[in-house]
């Protein structure tokens, strides 16, 4: 017996609403973030406390990739495997999920900050969500393909389309951006006030930041008296300040500087993901119309799958 598809209606107006998500969320204003990112471009760390938490996230998302190109492949050539296409758009709903929930070390359920920071101030981190809920709906949308629940303009449009949406979304993709999460603004976000943004438990110092607050009006009488001599001989120093500022400016051994090849590989990286994301989505078109019969098209685009799995799982920052 026959399944009806699902509305075409409902289907197009979940399109247009990720596509709507995904150009606007990522594009909210975050000047906030902005100003902690120039702050701390000059302090930075050379080594991103993150980078095996990120590099781990590509990695398990580049093994989801690599099954979903052998299941393809393994349910073309064989008929005994045509199984396999209902099970592998389960691998891009769990890569999703995964994405989703594990992406960023500070942002709830993995840290102590609700979702509302992300939408507002941290770029990379919205970033990854939407990337989560791109591969969820290509599992699902895949998933009602195989069981014939789509109608014909689905079938050939849909993974393209938001294949192609995912490749274009990486030219926007900035790993140098500072989530800000250093910030007092992020207090107004904590979920657990006795955790710290990654869900560490907070030290005495910090614990105790509200009782030293409140003897801050004591102390204050006290400081205002040095505060007044200081202040001349801070506008003395101004002028040395100044001078002194402008050649580390330009220091070469700069924490900024150590990073820059970091960033480069990063940009390098991301580009050839782009390069294969739309080569999939290009191949994955042309199969599904039929516009090219060919058994060499319907492997094309689970091996490009596969090389973009492994590339993942080489990714280094």
């Amino acid at each position: 017996m026959s399944q009806s598809p699902v509305n075409n209606q409902n289907l197009r107006i979940l399109l247009i609403l990720i596509v709507t998500f995904a150009a606007t969320v990522l594009f909210v204003p975050t000047s906030q973030a902005k100003g902690a990112a120039q702050i701390n471009s000059v302090n930075a760390s050379p080594v991103d406390p993150h980078k095996d938490s990120s590099e781990q996230n590509h990695h398990i998302a580049g093994f989801a990739l690599i099954g979903v190109g052998l299941m393809v492949i393994a349910g073309n050539v064989s008929p005994r495997l045509r199984f396999l296409r209902y099970l592998w758009p389960a691998l891009f709903i769990l890569a999703g999920i995964f994405l989703a929930v594990w992406s960023d070390a500070e942002i709830w359920p993995r840290g102590n900050v609700s979702w509302g920071w992300l939408l507002h101030h941290d770029a990379e981190a919205r970033m990854h969500k939407v990337y989560a809920i791109l591969l969820i709906v290509m599992g699902i949308l895949e998933y009602l393909r195989a069981r014939g629940r789509l109608n014909r303009w689905w079938q050939v449009w849909s993974f393209p389309l938001l294949a192609l949406l995912g490749a274009s979304l990486l030219l926007v993709h900035d790993h140098t951006a500072s989530s800000g999460i250093d910030s007092p603004e992020v207090r107004a976000y904590i979920i657990n006030p006795a955790l710290d943004p990654e869900g560490n438990p907070l030290s005495q110092s910090d614990r105790e930041g509200p009782a030293a607050a409140a003897t801050a009006p004591m102390a204050a009488s006290t400081s205002d008296h040095a505060s007044s001599m200081d202040h001349d001989m801070m506008n003395m120093d101004h002028a040395n300040m100044q001078m002194s500022d402008m050649p580390m400016q330009n220091a070469p051994d700069s924490p900024h500087s150590h990073m820059a090849p970091a960033m480069m590989r990063i940009e390098r990286e991301h580009f050839w993901f782009m390069i294969v994301g739309i080569a999939i989505g290009i191949f994955k078109l042309l199969d599904d119309a039929k516009f090219w019969r060919s058994s060499v098209v319907a492997h094309a685009w689970p091996t490009l799958m596969i090389v973009l799995g492994v590339l993942l799982t080489l990714y280094r920052e």
